[in-house]
C-alpha cells in the first residue's frame, strides 16, 4: 500500500486553518516537504510546525484572556494557564458549566481531553525533531506523517468540538428577542434618520461569532426595507418629490455578559447598514431642485437598481 506524501495530506489540512495567518503556515511547511532535495527537510518543516502550534495556542487561547476567566486558577508549580486551562478557553471561554451541561446538554470535558491528547501528540513530535537530522527521505515521510496527523487531529478536533457548542448557543437564542433588539437598533440609527421611512427589519441569520472570558459576541445578518424619499411631504402631494422603496443589508454584533448568554436585552449592539447605492444621490448640504417631468422619469429609473452588495 502507498503512504500518501505528508505535503500532499497537509495541504489538504488548508481549509481548517483558523485565520490567514495559519493559512500562509500551512502553504510554507507544503513547500518545505515538497523540496526533497534538502536535507533539512524534516528539521524545517517541524519548525513550521511549531511557528503553527504557537501561533494556535496565541490566537486561539492568549495568556491574558484566559486568566480572565471566573475559572482561572493558577496551578502549583506554574507561572501561566495549563495546556488544558488553555483548550478550555479556545472551546467555551468563559462559558459557565452549568450553561453548557444544563442549557446547552454538552458535556464539554470529553470534547475538551481529546483535544488536549492532539495537542500534546503535536507538541511531541514538533519539540523533538529540532536538534537531530535525518536525511533518509522515507524515514523524513514517516515522522512527518506523523506530525501532519497529529496538526490534523488538533484542526479538527477544533472545528468539530467548537461546532459542537456553538450551534446550539446560537439556536437557543430567542429568535424574537433577537428580532426586537435589532429592529429598535436599526430604527433608531442617525444615518437613515432623514428623508425616508423603515418599513420592515428582517433578520436572516444569527451566528456566534466569538466567546471571551468575558462576553459571548453574536453576529447577525439581515436586509431592511425603507421608504427613501426626496422633497418635502408638500413636494410629494404637488408632484415634485420622488419617493422609492429599497432594501439594503446590514450586519449587527452584540455583546452578552457570558455568565447570562441568553440575555440579550442589554447587549451592546454595533451594527452596520450599506446605504453607498443611494446616499450619494441626496445630500442634506445641497439646495434639492423638484426635478421636471423628464428628470423624474429618470431619476425615478436611478432609484430602482438594486443596492450594491456591502461586504459582511
Amino acid at each position: 500500500m502507498t503512504t500518501e506524501r505528508p505535503e500532499n495530506a497537509l495541504e489538504a489540512l488548508e481549509d481548517l486553518a483558523v485565520d490567514d495567518f495559519s493559512r500562509r503556515v500551512i502553504q510554507g511547511a507544503v513547500r518545505v516537504l515538497a523540496d526533497r532535495e534538502n536535507p533539512l527537510r524534516l528539521n524545517l518543516f517541524a519548525t513550521a510546525s511549531r511557528m503553527l502550534l504557537e501561533h494556535l495556542m496565541g490566537t486561539l487561547a492568549p495568556t491574558g484572556e484566559v486568566e480572565k476567566c471566573w475559572w482561572y486558577a493558577l496551578q502549583p508549580d506554574t507561572d501561566k494557564p495549563t495546556r488544558a486551562q488553555r483548550i478550555r478557553y479556545c472551546l467555551r471561554g468563559g462559558l459557565p458549566d452549568e450553561f453548557v451541561r444544563d442549557e446547552l446538554g454538552i458535556d464539554p470535558r470529553p470534547l475538551e481531553a481529546s483535544l488536549v491528547r492532539a495537542y500534546s501528540q503535536l507538541s511531541k513530535h514538533v519539540h523533538g525533531r529540532a536538534e537531530t537530522v535525518v536525511e533518509d527521505e522515507a524515514k523524513q515521510d514517516a515522522e512527518a506523517n506523523e506530525i501532519v496527523i497529529a496538526i490534523g487531529a488538533f484542526l479538527s478536533g477544533y472545528r468539530d468540538a467548537r461546532a459542537q457548542l456553538l450551534d446550539p448557543l446560537a439556536e437557543s437564542l430567542d429568535s424574537g428577542a433577537v428580532d426586537t433588539l435589532l429592529s429598535e437598533t436599526i430604527l433608531s440609527v442617525d444615518e437613515l434618520s432623514s428623508h425616508h421611512s423603515v418599513e420592515d427589519v428582517y433578520v436572516h441569520e444569527t451566528k456566534v461569532e466569538s466567546i471571551g472570558a468575558e462576553w459571548v459576541r453574536y453576529r447577525a445578518t439581515g436586509s431592511v426595507d425603507v421608504v427613501l424619499q426626496w422633497g418635502s411631504n408638500s413636494d410629494l402631494r404637488n408632484g415634485d418629490g420622488a419617493e422609492s422603496e429599497q432594501t439594503f443589508p446590514f450586519v449587527c454584533t452584540f455583546d452578552v455578559p457570558v455568565e447570562r448568554p441568553h440575555d440579550i436585552e442589554d447587549a451592546e449592539v454595533e451594527w452596520g447598514v450599506d446605504t453607498s447605492s443611494w446616499s450619494d444621490l441626496f445630500n442634506d448640504d445641497e439646495y434639492y431642485e423638484p426635478p421636471d417631468d423628464n428628470d423624474r422619469a429618470e431619476a425615478q429609473e436611478d432609484l430602482s437598481v438594486a443596492p450594491k452588495r456591502y461586504d459582511l
